[in-house]
């Protein structure tokens, strides 16, 4: 009888001590997050905060021409200016920079849909799709700044 009441209680401690971490596990950071994105010409309409973890990015076409997202980690200490000056220099994203995931190009009115892991940091959301003048459409201003953190996202400033 004994050996029966040890192995509860060690099941029973086991379970309270794991606890904890199985709580963890199920935090909002794991859950799934929806980013709406909708790309015109040529600007995107996204958030600028959103949190770190799984995220799942709308994109939705509601220019004329077509478009895509291209999700690039900018490291710390480097700035939007130096990856758009390496842009200009060598006609793609710089090498110091993370390909996080990319979109495929969807026509006017087309929608696609992006799952990936977002660890915390900052990231440049970009249409690397050239334009009938033969400019790229990240050029013509179609680029986005995103701040990924841990936790609820800032609320963004309304604009007036």
């Amino acid at each position: 009888m004994r050996s029966a009441s040890r192995t509860y209680l060690t099941a029973l401690f086991t379970m309270v001590a794991v606890a904890p971490v199985w709580a963890q596990a199920t935090s909002t950071v794991d859950r799934p997050q929806f980013i709406r994105v909708v790309a015109k010409d040529y600007v995107y309409d996204a958030p600028a905060n959103v949190q770190s973890g799984i995220a799942t990015i709308h994109l939705i076409n509601e220019g004329t021409d077509i478009h895509h997202v291209a999700v690039q980690e900018l490291p710390a200490g480097k700035s939007v200016k130096e990856f758009f000056d390496a842009i200009r220099a060598n006609g793609r994203a710089p090498s110091w920079s993370r390909n996080v995931a990319q979109t495929a190009t969807i026509a006017s009115g087309g929608e696609a849909f992006l799952a990936f892991r977002m660890p915390p940091g900052r990231y440049i959301l970009s249409c690397l799709i050239p334009a009938a003048d033969g400019r790229s459409h990240v050029a013509k201003g179609m680029y986005q700044l995103m701040t990924a953190s841990v936790g609820a996202p800032a609320a963004a400033p309304r604009k007036p």
